[in-house]
């Protein structure tokens, strides 16, 4: 019976709807990763960006209670300087909720990578760059060669280094950018082309982020060449008879898979139509903005 609301409140953008439904889920199956996912995907489908209860106050409130639930059911670390007070102890014990057949608080395994990079990105996009590197460092410790990790560390500390609070903002953009650098290495070995796209489009944007444009020009030309390989990809699979020994479901699903192609025409035209590039700009347009 679930189900209906979901789709009545998706239907009809109900944010605050949404919001509910994700945190009974979250309550009702603690430390199941699949809720902390199913809350940013319908915190991504539905809501403004820039006022999203996503990044709210409540939320972040919310998903710091799962996380020191977390951590008082894990055993402390015997090398550690810090010390549980009673007090701390107490209030992530009360931040269990679910139980078992027995009445019994069901306590977490292990520590769950998918809450910490969660929880740094509802601190990330509450501009909050340096306490979510917290939260990145502890998801890179258990995971050190996830390439969202890696992007996420990286675009907060370029973020924070364009702040006005930044000490020094040489040394930020270079940590920054060494792990902009081991991204693009990790994602590189994938022969996906999207996930190739992808990095491409990632770095013209922190090339663009940073003012470098001719960088960020030739980051999103790549990407629009990357663009049109997967054009011709999709093509032939669509096309059953250009794809052998595949199924109709496969080949719908790989004509599905995402294409930064306009995003990266649109960044492209803009930056033309900044430097005075008209023609450029309106070859850019008419080969891939227009329906």
């Amino acid at each position: 019976m679930i189900y209906f609301p979901v789709a009545c409140a998706l239907r009809l953008k109900d944010e605050d709807k949404l919001s509910d439904i994700s945190r009974w889920f979250m309550k009702e199956y603690q430390f199941v990763t699949d809720a902390y996912r199913l809350f940013v995907t319908l915190s991504r489908v539905c809501g403004n960006p820039q006022r999203s209860l996503f990044h709210s106050a409540p939320s972040m409130k919310f998903m710091l209670r799962q996380v020191k639930a977390v951590d008082y059911s894990l055993p402390p670390d015997p090398l550690s300087p810090f010390k549980r007070s009673p007090e701390s102890i107490y209030q992530e014990r009360a931040s269990l909720t679910t139980k078992n057949a027995e009445g019994e608080y069901i306590p977490a395994e292990e520590m769950d990578v998918a809450l910490l990079v969660l929880y740094g990105h509802i601190l990330y996009a509450g501009n909050s760059f340096t306490n979510a590197l917290n939260y990145f460092f502890r998801a890179y410790a258990l995971d050190p060669e996830n390439p969202a990790i890696l992007l996420s560390i990286g675009l907060s500390y370029i973020s924070h280094s364009l702040k006005r609070q930044s000490d020094n903002r040489h040394y930020l953009v270079m940590e920054g950018l060494s792990f902009m650098q081991e991204y693009r290495r990790i994602r590189s070995q994938s022969s996906i082309l999207q996930e190739r796209q992808e990095v491409e489009f990632n770095f013209a944007r922190v090339w663009q982020l940073l003012g470098i444009g001719h960088l960020a020009v030739e980051g999103y030309q790549k990407c629009l060449k990357i663009g049109e390989e997967i054009e011709t990809e999709r093509q032939k699979a669509q096309n059953p008879n250009t794809v052998e020994g595949a199924t109709v479901g496969e080949q719908r699903g790989e004509a599905c898979l995402e294409d930064f192609s306009r995003q990266a025409a649109y960044a492209l035209q803009c930056l033309y139509l900044q430097s005075g590039e008209k023609d450029l700009c309106k070859r850019v347009t008419e080969k891939w903005l227009l329906i």
